[in-house]
């Protein structure tokens, strides 16, 4: 048994929860994952996954090892990186980020990142997630309003505002709302999360009169650019991301409505576990993007 290759197969399994996807990251075929997870489980004398149809979960024993596993392959490559002086640093870190942000902002940025370390590789996760969403298979995660993870690192990037928009060819023919309430007499694309799938509510707040609306629906998305594209296209008003809509703003294809409101602003973070922020290639990455990216914040 190739033990070194065991403990990777069985770290990768641990952090996607799954043995598909963590033979696509190590480029194996899920049977050949599985084997090499079989072998270290008959190796050790213990059963390190529970599996059923729909998931995998680490044992009592899995999250004994996972550590230590995590540790050895670390020292391993450490040991490589002695022999290679002058190389840089190697590893493999992975990245979880809502969908329109990664698109907008970290993946432009990684061919910056793959100059300045070529030997990192990444692998980059992007999706809009629900509170359920499982945090422990990546190394650093971008959140938007979400408190830091308790014990986590969290790395500041500044915050950014709900902001309501609407293009001008839309206000041309539906009129200009004055109030939130006048909202309700709009077609309105919304947020959808997990949590709210018919929609998130719109909070606003003036003179100290605070005011929460779900107004009504032409469309709703789980993914800010999509909802970006409905509202250039003139479908509706929305309530997005000021970091998102900057440039669209800038440019007048969008215009705000309703800006003598306030809306809610949300903190914008980088977060890592402390094991995983110790490795120095997780700590490069997370050093790029809290440092070589503007964030429209």
């Amino acid at each position: 048994m190739d033990r070194l290759t065991a403990m990777e197969a069985f770290v990768a399994v641990a952090e996607l929860g799954s043995f598909s996807r963590a033979a696509a990251r190590m480029r194996m075929s899920a049977a050949m994952m599985t084997l090499h997870v079989a072998r270290l489980e008959e190796h050790l004398g213990v059963r390190l996954f529970n599996r059923t149809t729909r998931r995998v979960d680490l044992t009592e024993d899995g999250r004994a090892l996972l550590d230590h596993a995590r540790a050895a392959l670390h020292a391993y490559v450490q040991a490589e990186n002695a022999l290679k002086p002058g190389s840089g640093l190697t590893g493999r870190v992975s990245i979880d980020a809502p969908a329109s942000i990664g698109h907008g902002f970290v993946v432009p940025a990684l061919e910056h990142f793959h100059r300045l370390h070529p030997d990192i590789v990444v692998d980059l996760s992007l999706g809009d997630r629900g509170t359920v969403f499982r945090a422990d298979g990546f190394d650093i995660l971008l959140r938007v309003g979400e408190a830091p993870l308790a014990g986590w690192i969290a790395v500041p990037l500044g915050a950014t505002r709900l902001t309501c928009l609407a293009a001008l060819d839309y206000l041309d023919r539906h009129g200009t709302p004055e109030t939130p309430e006048d909202l309700n007499e709009h077609r309105c694309i919304l947020y959808a999360s997990v949590e709210g799938p018919g929609g998130n509510p719109w909070s606003f707040v003036r003179n100290g009169r605070r005011v929460r609306i779900r107004p009504p629906a032409a469309f709703t998305f789980n993914d800010g650019a999509a909802i970006m594209a409905m509202t250039a296209a003139g479908l509706g008003i929305a309530q997005n991301l000021e970091m998102l809509a900057h440039d669209a703003l800038q440019s007048g294809t969008l215009r705000r409505v309703l800006e003598d409101w306030t809306t809610p602003t949300l903190p914008v973070v980088l977060m890592s576990a402390k094991d995983r922020y110790a490795l120095p290639y997780v700590r490069a990455a997370m050093d790029f993007l809290a440092e070589r990216i503007d964030w429209r914040l």
